[in-house]
């Protein structure tokens, strides 16, 4: 007998036809590790500091005449790190220390971040729940990494991964 088509029949449609198959698990990015992600923030917050020290040391000496100078110094050295570090960013995925280190930011499907998407969701976002809440929010955002995926809260929220480069 002949198939009989309903007219009326709501139209179909293949889904596994349409979704790639999943990676296997040896294709996966291997993600940089808790203590490499640790001491690439630890580098590039040292690397701050150090643009600063200058300043603390007038004025921790008191020398009044030289501290304005020292710190339109710290201040101009801060903004140049900062603007680099945004570059490596937007070209790399990747702070000094985290290039350092070898390792840097993605999206979570493997695919290379934006810079609106590093800056705005990963950094200026959290930086301002932070200020708003505090520990509330900061001391969370740190203990995720021990997680089984190793991301923080930041990383959720941006859909980003730090994997090895």
């Amino acid at each position: 007998m002949e198939d009989i088509i309903n007219p009326y029949a709501a139209p179909g449609a293949s889904v596994s036809a349409t979704l790639p198959p999943p990676l296997p698990d040896e294709a996966r990015l291997p993600l940089a590790g808790r203590g490499e992600r640790l001491l690439a923030k630890i580098v590039d917050r040292a690397l701050y500091f150090a643009c600063l020290v200058p300043t603390l040391v007038v004025a921790i000496l008191q020398m009044r005449n030289a501290l304005g100078l020292a710190v339109a110094l710290g201040v101009l050295a801060v903004a140049i790190l900062f603007i680099y570090n945004l570059m490596l960013l937007g070209d790399r995925g990747q702070t000094v220390g985290k290039r350092w280190l070898r390792i840097r930011i993605l999206r979570s499907d493997g695919s290379d971040a934006d810079l609106g998407r590093l800056f705005g969701l990963r950094m200026c976002v959290p930086w301002l729940i932070g200020f708003l809440l505090g520990p509330l929010f900061v001391l969370p955002d740190v203990l995720f990494i021990f997680g089984d995926e190793r991301r923080c809260l930041h990383d959720m929220m941006a859909d980003t991964i730090v994997a090895d480069a």
